[in-house]
């Protein structure tokens, strides 16, 4: 069960990688269930002279961009600063994004790409949130040590290929959720959820009691956003149930402009769960106890 190196940092997870045999200076990518496919800093992407395939259009929480896709022609995890041979996906494709804004927890590093589910599907993934650790390892045809095969949370991966469980929300509103591993903790106190403006209106029209007690301003894909965020009875994810979380309020621009648009969850709340692994061909969650 390979151990991989590592960074963790409000809420997400860094990992160096190996491109087309290129390991330094560090590629930090994060580990980002919520991006269908891998995508790559333009800057890393010119430098190590990457052929373009396609131009894709990218839907953020921002706004909409058209960004180029770029064959890499291997891709591994790190361990102690060297490839793990066994993880190694091949012909791998990733979008091409300026990535510069946005640091890595490292000296004098910004992040070099997102590691999207067209290469995490082929694995079991285990997180520990205290202290940090990141396992990579593929299955084995049983279930991945030292979980409860009976304690587990559906998931599945959406015509974009991004991983959904189902949520219950104030004890009615079944709703489906996106998990965004790539997404930074809010500065929030307690487990929160983030929802498009259809459905924070449902839950108006049965609460109209409900409003917003603070507004955030965060950055994401196309550009900075402000964000209301409100209070809720419960949200309900399989056996996990979080009284009186926070919401917040996605405008309506970006990916949150399409009226199919659903909500999605970070790691923040599974982070008082010391792990979770994710076993993505069996489509489970498995959490530890609190």
């Amino acid at each position: 069960m390979p151990q991989v190196d590592s960074i963790q940092e409000l809420g997400q997870f860094f990992l160096p990688l190996a491109i087309n045999g290129s390991t330094f200076p560090p590629h930090y990518f994060i580990l980002d269930t919520g991006a269908g496919m891998s995508a790559i800093d333009v800057s890393l992407a010119q430098s190590l002279n990457l052929t373009t395939i396609g131009y894709a259009e990218l839907a953020g929480t921002a706004g909409v961009i058209n960004v180029p896709i770029k064959q890499i022609d291997t891709l591994a995890p790190l361990r102690r600063m060297l490839p793990v041979t066994e993880l190694t996906q091949y012909d791998l494709i990733a979008t091409t994004q300026d990535l510069s804004q946005f640091k890595v927890p490292y000296p004098a590093t910004h992040e070099a790409g997102l590691l999207g589910n067209n290469f995490l599907r082929h694995f079991i993934v285990e997180l520990e949130f205290l202290p940090p650790a990141l396992h990579i390892y593929r299955p084995q045809g049983y279930l991945p040590p030292g979980v409860d095969g009976t304690r587990f949370i559906n998931i599945w991966l959406d015509g974009h290929h991004i991983m959904r469980v189902q949520g219950r929300l104030d004890g009615w509103l079944e709703v489906d959720l996106r998990v965004d591993s790539g997404a930074a903790s809010l500065s929030l106190a307690g487990p929160y959820l983030n929802l498009p403006v259809a459905v924070w209106k449902k839950l108006c029209d049965k609460h109209p009691e409900y409003y917003f007690y603070t507004t955030l301003n965060a950055g994401g894909m196309g550009g900075p956003v402000e964000l209301n965020v409100a209070r809720i009875g419960s949200l309900e994810i399989g056996s996990l149930r979080f009284d009186y979380p926070s919401v917040v309020v996605q405008p309506e621009q970006g990916i949150f402009a399409n009226k199919d648009a659903v909500g999605f969850i970070s790691l923040n709340l599974f982070e008082s769960r010391r792990w979770m692994t994710i076993d993505y061909p069996a489509g489970r969650i498995y959490l530890g106890q609190p």
